[in-house]
């Protein structure tokens, strides 16, 4: 099977050179790698353009859905292999994603690895999402664009991405939804690995998690059966934000009133009750991890979860807004 392996990038001049010169080094007979610059303002383009043996293309920025599907309509294999410019294929991960295609099999994804183990941030992300990872089986309903290979015929015959997710937060959930209700099966291979550089700076990474909220909004309204969650994020992982957000409310709430000379004791059962209960939705996740990360980075991991919970709470309110108030497409 010829495969394209397509990368879309935005101001990508970090990490681009790297991630292509691993695709090209990959040992697979016949694969060609198309990378699409999605309006980049830095040197991504030049640097693109000092590459040889790929295919380029430039397109006004519309984000990443809309630049993979540009370079799904240019790509000639009958597998469209996905990754993103900040990943690093590891050797043999082409070859390993593509063998996992059997009859039936319409999209086949793959397992991240640390490319920047040495940030404390990047470390526990990494330990996260090695835990989720490791309860997938070899069936499952969602497929991430870092490290995802799909049949030209069944992404064509969905559509691809949808372009009206603008940002990278929800094409990918919604791709997969839609390649498995159109009756093809998604597997899972921890096989095929990809480095990733994980956000290393906290408040970037919870820019990004509150991003990942506002998007959650729309793609709960395209699949509203999704709600419950799927295999990577569960109804835990839904509930949590929310109750996240109230805490962080009443607790100005009750300083408040007590500066007010109100009984703003009277709000500490209800403060203490939602950190309990967002505590305990987490618990089954941080007991698991107990065993990946050191207890200095545990305890990091326990501070990143709350306050993720509260940014992506953010994103969720902002997206309710634009896409159930105002009705944003």
């Amino acid at each position: 099977m010829r495969a394209s392996i397509i990368i879309p990038a935005h101001n990508a001049q970090r990490t681009l050179a790297r991630c292509v010169g691993a695709c090209l080094s990959q040992e697979y007979p016949d694969f060609e790698v198309i990378v699409v610059d999605d309006g980049s303002t830095d040197a991504t383009a030049s640097i693109a353009r000092e590459i040889a043996g790929i295919t380029r293309i430039q397109q006004e920025n519309q984000g990443p859905a809309a630049a993979r599907n540009r370079g799904a309509g240019a790509a000639t294999g009958e597998i469209l292999v996905f990754t993103d410019a900040d990943c690093v294929p590891e050797p043999g991960w082409l070859a390993r994603l593509l063998s996992a295609f059997d009859d039936g099999v319409a999209g086949v994804g793959g397992t991240y690895t640390c490319a920047n183990p040495e940030r404390r941030l990047a470390r526990v992300i990494q330990a996260e999402i090695a835990r989720r990872h490791a309860q997938f089986g070899d069936r499952v309903d969602f497929l991430g664009s870092f490290n995802v290979a799909y049949r030209a015929e069944n992404f064509r015959n969905v559509g691809g991405f949808d372009e009206s997710y603008r940002q990278a937060s929800g094409e990918d959930n919604d791709l997969a939804y839609r390649v498995e209700a159109s009756g093809g099966l998604l597997r899972f291979t921890s096989e095929a690995a990809v480095a990733h550089y994980h956000p290393d700076r906290l408040w970037r990474y919870l820019r990004t998690q509150a991003r990942h909220g506002y998007w959650r909004i729309k793609l709960y309204r395209d699949h509203p059966a999704r709600a419950r969650g799927d295999q990577y994020a569960g109804l835990p992982d839904l509930i949590a934000p929310p109750l996240a957000l109230l805490g962080a409310a009443l607790a100005p709430a009750l300083a408040a009133a007590q500066a007010l000379g109100w009984n703003g004791i009277r709000l500490l059962p209800a403060l203490a009750s939602v950190w309990t209960v967002t505590a305990l939705l987490h618990a089954p996740l941080i007991r698991q991890m107990r065993g990946a990360l050191a207890p200095a980075d545990l305890l990091y991991f326990g501070l990143v979860l709350l306050l993720r919970d509260v940014a992506r709470a953010a994103g969720l309110c902002r997206g309710f807004w634009d896409f159930q108030v105002r009705g944003g497409s």
